[in-house]
């Protein structure tokens, strides 16, 4: 034995490989050599990953090298192969064939061939994914605090992925993602993505304290932008959504205004003098009246006619005016 091959062990397996169409007795000799380092792209080992023959013409190296040794180690990671699986995996895999001889190394390193989805990868996942699907405009977002699992290993092919939200769809505040990824068009990993996001918008201060019932005017706010990672229907973003609108509580000075803080003043007070007017068809007819509630426009109030003692429900139509029909 060569000094070569002194690092093997010298095992002479006996192999016959029955192939699907029958049983055909193999003539010449066949030498397979089993690596002591392999690479391997696919999930599992192959015996042409692993060895080398000699002649490689032989008609029976073809259906050979298809052979499953083992499972391959996941992406990116190693496994080591003993001589005493080989022989017997080799030996259970194949029968007996004078003509057919292997020699085995004490060990076979074999490594998985994979690609690398970076931290920074996965965070422009998420930071197209946010900007591409949130109702604010992107240059309004910002987005920090990234958690990842770190970079991900998949297999050597066609990379794909597909992202889908874990959360309620606001954007604003933490928001999680599941990136799946996949490779030749088959789902391999699912990868759990989050990150904070900030939005800047246009809010509302009191540039005074307001006290309760007050009118609210332009002049008692201040609008202003910042950046927020919560976000509440209550938060009042425009001035025409509190301006002529009474506080419903006190509010100081330098205070975010809700919408809750604020409400639409009534049109008429109990005991205002107001003018029913009365309609059917072309006919019109005025009274004076006494409100007996407060009621807003729109409102339904109780009115007495003021002439005739009269209570009646009357339809509030503005500032000092009711409207019944008759």
């Amino acid at each position: 034995m060569s000094r070569k091959w002194s690092r093997y062990s010298s095992v002479a397996i006996t192999l016959a490989l029955f192939l699907a169409i029958g049983e055909t007795a193999w003539a010449g000799d066949l030498q397979i050599r089993i690596k002591q380092k392999a690479t391997v792209e696919r999930d599992s080992i192959t015996l042409g990953d692993i060895a080398s023959f000699n002649p490689e013409e032989d008609e029976r190296v073809a259906a050979l090298r298809e052979l499953e040794v083992a499972s391959a180690p996941p992406p990116g990671r190693d496994l080591s192969l003993n001589s005493r699986f080989l022989i017997y995996r080799l030996s259970a895999l194949m029968g007996g064939d004078p003509g057919v001889k292997v020699k085995v190394p004490q060990n076979l390193l074999v490594h998985r061939d994979g690609q690398v989805v970076s931290v920074k990868k996965l965070t422009k996942i998420f930071k197209d994914y946010v900007f591409n699907h949130a109702p604010w405009p992107r240059e309004v977002m910002r987005v920090d605090k990234m958690n990842t699992p770190g970079p991900v290993t998949l297999p050597r092919g066609r990379l794909a992925w597909e992202a889908r939200e874990r959360t309620n769809g606001d954007f604003v505040g933490e928001t999680s993602l599941v990136v799946a990824f996949t490779v030749n068009g088959k789902v391999y990993r699912k990868v759990p993505v989050s990150g904070r996001i900030w939005v800047t918008r246009k809010i509302i201060r009191t540039a005074k304290k307001i006290e309760k019932g007050e009118i609210i005017e332009e002049k008692n706010l201040l609008q202003v932008r910042e950046s927020t990672d919560r976000l509440s229907k209550d938060n009042v973003t425009a001035l025409n959504q509190v301006i002529g609108k009474r506080a419903t509580t006190t509010i100081q000075s330098g205070k975010v205004i809700k919408l809750r803080m604020v409400e639409v003043p009534p049109a008429v007070k109990k005991g205002d003098r107001v003018v029913i007017r009365a309609e059917n068809g072309s006919i019109e007819i005025t009274a004076l009246g006494r409100v007996l509630e407060d009621a807003r426009s729109g409102e339904q109030v109780r009115v007495i006619n003021v002439a005739s003692g009269k209570e009646l429900f009357a339809t509030v139509v503005g500032h000092g005016q009711v409207a019944v029909t008759f």
